[in-house]
């Protein structure tokens, strides 16, 4: 008997529902949960950052069914055009690549490198490159071969980052993709693409499951391993729904498809490089943060993106199928309500631009003289063996961010660097401090700011960090966060370096 494609849907849904308590509980006990502290989150809780095995072990089930059962995607395997094998070979590379960001915060050009690795073999087995693209109806460009090779693993690895970059809110980056793969599914299923409808449709009802798991109050994220997985499927299937008689591709409806992440990443991209940041430094200025900031709950906002979503999905559905003035009238009301949407959460504002050329410059300086100091503070930590590379890594990190005094409290037991995250016990210390030689003297106490952070990796507390600043400012922005979150990770996976090769703090 051959199933179809609706019941592999359900068992999709119901497997996954019964494969995230498990992954859920196995992140529990090994320590993989985001941590409710860190500048940008908006969680209150540790929770388990492994979901997207779940839905990675319960899609590669239920295709694996689907291949097995139906003569037509049976070829599709290993065949002479193996679509579907190759797309799940790449599937489990992503996965790969970002379960060790999520173990050990994998740097962006090792993410990046492996990214277009795998997409280039995906592109190469599942035969997605092409060489002309049509817009709207109106013209067709074409171009060589490695020039559509190569926008096509553009597009894959793209689509996975922004997909990760989206995923800030509980359910927000599932519930995104699931309406983009809405369009994909009716597409395939109106062009008679199987390998689309049984993909997108089976990987649908696998994120139907994990949102029961994921929607606010989320019990469990997805984790960079399934925001790219997710981001890397999505950008395969919406290639393979494009295709269009002769070869050509489609060239507005995978963008239209998917339109609220990618808008999200090239605004990401373009904010932070104008201001001197690089592309891959986080911010709290995505969709979401900007419509908390308006006053949306989290849970509002994203109900408020999954909308979004939604009408872009019925937008490119009918860019698909549309002809001559219909499809440019799509592409002028898209157009202008997007317009109008991102006008209103503060887009086409940027505050530097009514500064002038001259401050743009001179923020620009600073902002990369600070960036520049604290990449060498995490390359002495990196490159060091002995604790006392800890105090250079200070005085390193106070040249960018200015402060005049850092303590770092190392906790251990029996000498030992650490204590495990579950023992009951008083930690006792080892301090390294680090004071400004400029700072002599007597200082007024109303200018002073002390901040303190926690040191921890998965299993351990390492200690804890305390700043203190006497130039007069009262607080932290997000970004001081995150750029001191750098040197704490930086100090933590140096513990663990350390505790591995019992390293004796005495």
């Amino acid at each position: 008997m051959i199933p179809s494609v609706y019941s592999l849907f359900v068992v999709g849904a119901i497997l996954t529902c019964i494969l995230t308590p498990v992954i859920r509980y196995i992140a529990l006990q090994k320590g993989f949960v985001d941590c409710p502290q860190r500048a940008r989150k908006v969680h209150q809780h540790a929770t388990p950052r492994l979901g997207g095995a779940a839905v990675l072990l319960a899609f590669l089930a239920v295709v694996a069914v689907a291949v097995i059962t139906v003569p037509q995607l049976n070829v599709m395997l290993w065949g002479d055009n193996p679509i579907i094998g190759s797309i799940m070979l790449g599937s489990i590379g992503i996965f790969v690549i970002g379960f060790f960001d999520d173990l050990a915060r994998l740097s962006p050009k090792t993410k990046l490198i492996g990214e277009f690795l795998i997409a280039g073999l995906v592109v190469w087995g599942a035969n997605l490159s092409f060489i002309s693209i049509q817009f709207l109806g109106l013209g067709t460009l074409t171009f060589p071969d490695w020039f559509g090779f190569v926008l096509s693993c553009l597009w894959i690895v793209g689509m996975a980052n922004a997909i990760n970059l989206i995923d800030g809110l509980d359910g927000l980056a599932s519930g995104i993709t699931l309406f983009g793969l809405l369009a994909v599914s009716v597409v395939g299923y109106l062009g008679e693409i199987s390998s689309v409808i049984w993909m997108s449709t089976l990987l649908i009802g696998c994120l139907l499951g994990f949102l029961v798991f994921n929607s606010r109050p989320a019990s469990i994220f997805l984790g960079d391993c399934g925001s790219l997985t997710l981001g890397y499927l999505a950008g395969c299937l919406t290639l393979l729904a494009s295709f269009r008689e002769g070869g050509v591709l489609d060239g507005i409806f995978p963008v239209l498809a998917f339109a609220v992440p990618i808008t999200d990443c090239v605004f990401a991209i373009f904010r932070r490089m104008m201001r001197g940041r690089s592309p891959f430094s986080p911010d709290m200025e995505h969709f979401h943060h900007r419509l908390m900031a308006k006053g949306l709950s989290h849970g509002k906002a994203v109900l408020a993106m999954w909308l979004m979503a939604f009408s872009c999905s019925i937008v490119a559905i009918a860019s698909a199928f549309g002809k001559g003035d219909q499809l440019f009238a799509i592409f002028v009301f898209f157009g202008l309500g997007g317009f109008i949407l991102l006008r209103y959460l503060g887009y086409f504002r940027f505050e530097f631009f009514g500064q002038g050329l001259t401050t743009l410059i001179k923020d620009r300086k600073s902002t990369q003289s600070v960036e520049q100091s604290m990449k060498e503070a995490e390359q002495i930590v990196a490159n060091g063996s002995e604790i006392h590379v800890l105090k250079s890594c200070l005085e390193k990190a106070a040249e960018g961010m200015q402060f005049q005094q850092a303590k770092i409290n190392l906790y251990h037991s029996n000498g030992r660097l650490g204590v495990a995250l579950d023992e009951n016990i008083t930690p006792t210390g080892k301090i390294i401090a680090w004071n400004d030689p400029a700072q002599v003297g007597y200082f007024s106490r109303e200018k002073e700011f002390v901040v303190e952070f926690s040191l921890a990796g998965r299993n351990f507390a390492y200690g804890k960090i305390e700043y203190r600043f006497m130039n007069g400012r009262s607080s932290l922005s997000v970004q001081d966060e995150v750029l001191l979150e750098r040197i704490h990770d930086s100090i933590s996976d140096f513990a663990d370096k350390l505790r591995k090769e019992n390293f004796s703090i005495l």
